[in-house]
Parts: C-alpha cells; sequence; structure tokens
C-alpha cells in the first residue's frame, strides 16, 4: 500500500508542475540566448527568444505586414557610464531595430496555442566597432496588432 501511495504522490507532484499553454491573445517572449562572432570582418549575431501565444498569429506570413519583432539598441556611454539608445540624426528621436520574423512552412499551428524559439539573426548588430557593451530591450507585435511584454536582455560584452 505504501508503494501506490508514494506512486501516486509522485505523479501528483510532477503533474502539478506541467504549466498549461495560455490561451492569451497577447504573445510572450522572454531573452534565452546571444551568440556573437565576426564573420569576414561583419559582425554577426544570433539571439535566441523564447515566445508563447495562444492564438497563434505571433509570425508574418510574409515581408508585407512590415516587422513584428522591434527593439532599441543601448550602448554603455563611457562619458555618463549609463546606457544610451541610438539616436536618428535626422529626426533626434530614438532608433529602432526591426525585424519580420516569418512563420514557419508548416503553419498548421494557427488559431491554436503555441510555445517555441525563435532565433533572430543581427547583422550587424550593434552600432559600430568602438561599442563593447550594449543592451537591447525588445518586443513583438502579432498580426492582430496584440503587442507582448517588452524584455531587456542582459548586458553583453564583446571583445572584438
Amino acid at each position: 500500500m505504501r508503494f501506490f501511495a508514494t506512486i501516486f504522490l509522485i505523479g501528483l507532484i510532477s503533474s502539478s508542475c506541467v504549466k498549461k499553454q495560455s490561451n492569451d491573445p497577447n504573445p510572450v517572449i522572454e531573452y534565452i540566448d546571444f551568440k556573437a562572432w565576426k564573420d569576414n570582418g561583419s559582425d554577426t549575431a544570433v539571439m535566441v527568444l523564447g515566445y508563447q501565444d495562444g492564438d497563434g498569429n505571433i509570425f508574418r506570413e510574409n515581408n508585407l505586414k512590415g516587422p513584428n519583432l522591434i527593439g532599441t539598441f543601448y550602448y554603455l556611454n563611457s562619458a555618463t557610464q549609463k546606457f544610451t539608445a541610438i539616436k536618428d540624426i535626422i529626426t533626434n528621436d530614438t532608433a529602432r531595430i526591426t525585424q519580420t520574423v516569418l512563420q514557419p512552412k508548416d503553419a498548421s499551428y494557427k488559431g491554436k496555442a503555441v510555445k517555441g524559439q525563435m532565433y533572430i539573426p543581427w547583422n550587424p548588430f550593434r552600432s559600430g566597432d568602438s561599442v563593447k557593451v550594449f543592451k537591447y530591450t525588445l518586443f513583438v507585435v502579432d498580426d492582430a496588432g496584440n503587442k507582448s511584454n517588452v524584455i531587456t536582455t542582459p548586458v553583453f560584452t564583446i571583445d572584438f
């Protein structure tokens, strides 16, 4: 009897740790990883973001709808020792980083809750070689216009 009670308790504890996928139409993203390197003298990087979307419309079908990943690049200002956003010299407004994350070829998830990882290529990933310490803030907007949470990456230090 003790054996069956132990098995039951282990099963109960294990099942209580399983998270149900959200049906919330607002996407949620999280930072997972960032790898950077030089490729033939050009800055190259890949950022990995986790995502969850209750209605499966986090990706774009094509490039015509515009970008769905929007971010801001911040560099460590050596004079103030504070992170500063890059400004557009024409508008004097914060410059945005935009990417269009396209749906995978198998779109069978459309209309269903989805969860996974997206790999974002960056080339270039910083404003210039003199920038060695930086971070990003990022969010996504799905096809219905729902905005995700805004994440801030860890601070990155590059030695090249």
